[in-house]
């Protein structure tokens, strides 16, 4: 009898140690749900790294724009300071000059007398327009800085860093 009892005791263990190997066994359902799964993080992941790319690529052509445009403004303003300076230079030698090949060649042709200036009027002359000249500068250099603060507030910006820390 004890032998009987023996043999039933592990006929049910290997009974339950069974139903715990096929309850532990992969199904069908669970490897085509598995594959889905990964099907689905697999386009999510190249989802997210499209949207970073299009972020980054809409971020520097903004910012390329931005600095194209300040690089103009900062043109302008230096192709106006040649001229004031021209004109200075004009004052002070009581004649008309020619710019050929970056020198400035006085010609003949006089101007007004009235507008003839002294040394000390060309000093005073002279701090006038480079004070004007450095609050344009001034000025092109905030609108830039303002145009650049609202494009790193932007949803583009919030990628900055990626182009920042790793193409700069």
């Amino acid at each position: 009898m004890a032998e009987k009892t023996k043999k039933e005791t592990h006929e049910v263990a290997q009974g339950v140690e069974g139903a715990i190997r096929t309850g532990n066994q992969v199904t069908d359902t669970a490897i085509e749900n598995a594959l889905a799964e990964i099907n689905k993080e697999k386009d999510e992941k190249k989802k997210r790294e499209a949207k970073k790319r299009i972020c980054i690529a809409t971020y520097v052509n903004r910012k390329t724009l931005l600095q194209l445009q300040q690089r103009r403004r900062e043109d302008d303003i230096t192709k106006e300071k040649l001229d004031a300076t021209k004109k200075l230079v004009e004052r002070v030698l009581g004649v008309e000059c020619e710019i050929k090949e970056g020198e400035l060649i006085p010609t003949k042709k006089k101007i007004d007398a009235k507008l003839v200036l002294t040394p000390t009027e060309h000093e005073a002359e002279t701090k006038k327009m480079e004070e004007d000249f450095r609050k344009k500068v001034s000025e092109s250099d905030k609108q830039f800085e303002d145009a650049m603060r609202e494009l790193r507030n932007s949803y583009e910006g919030e990628y900055r860093h990626y182009v920042e820390c790793y193409w700069y």
